[in-house]
């Protein structure tokens, strides 16, 4: 079923009245007609079962039929500092870490990024775009939210970042004392709240810079016998914190 985010929107009244690029979205990209049905994910995590009512090229309006909780989202967040890939590499990890649960993406420039950062512009751009594809992975796997992916910075100061974080993971090719299983059982699952995970380049990280992460309180850890790629080990290691806290 199309699903909409509207989260600034509240169920009260029973009619939601979409703004221009909604409107545009419903009428224009769906070709939805008067009395079809979609999902709105509303405020504070509610979703509606909306009926579509008048519609016209730039103006729609929706009438609430049902609401209720969303209950899509994983019981803790989760933050993915992403090593910048190259094209399709990025796209791709970003639209599967959406999809298995990550609560925001921040992309990462460290030292053996292939990706150089572009000007201002340009980037600001080539970020939106991301922002893009987690809007749309967000839709079609049924999140609650949309997952935001904020503005590169590089790594030192992503690690500096993350101090709100319960627990913050440094899978590294080079680490042979933990894996993510052990580390894992290490820690009070009830306890945590947020989450970090670290991914390097295609190149792998620097060993100065894995040492700057355990420095600065990251757990370097291993993801197994094989050296997986950059676009898979982020979703490797979601789907084993989905797996170990959700099922």
């Amino acid at each position: 079923m199309t699903r909409l985010f509207l989260e600034e929107q509240e169920a009260a009244g029973g009619i939601i009245a979409l703004g221009r690029e909604d409107s545009h979205y419903v009428s224009q990209v769906l070709r939805m007609k008067a009395g079809e049905q979609l999902t709105a994910v509303l405020k504070d995590g509610t979703e509606a079962l909306c009926e579509v009512g008048n519609i016209t090229k730039d103006s729609v309006s929706l009438r609430i039929m049902s609401t209720y909780v969303n209950t899509s989202e994983p019981p803790y967040g989760i933050t993915l500092y992403q090593s910048v890939s190259k094209g399709e590499r990025m796209e791709l990890t970003i639209q599967k870490c959406v999809e298995l649960g990550v609560t925001r993406i921040v992309p990462v420039f460290s030292m053996r990024c292939v990706v150089r950062q572009d000007e201002p512009k340009k980037q600001f751009l080539k970020t939106q775009r991301w922002q893009k594809i987690a809007l749309e992975a967000a839709r079609q796997s049924g999140r609650g939210i949309i997952p935001e992916v904020t503005a590169p910075m590089n790594l030192k100061k992503a690690l500096e970042s993350v101090s709100g974080a319960d627990v913050v993971l440094f899978p590294w090719e080079e680490e042979h004392g933990k894996t993510l299983k052990q580390a894992l059982a290490q820690i009070d699952k009830n306890s945590i709240n947020e989450i970090a995970v670290f991914i390097g380049p295609e190149g792998g990280y620097d060993e100065q810079e894995a040492s700057m992460a355990e420095t600065l309180g990251a757990i370097p850890v291993s993801l197994g016998k094989r050296i997986l790629r950059t676009e898979t080990a982020g979703a490797s290691v979601l789907a084993m914190l989905l797996y170990e806290f959700e099922l």
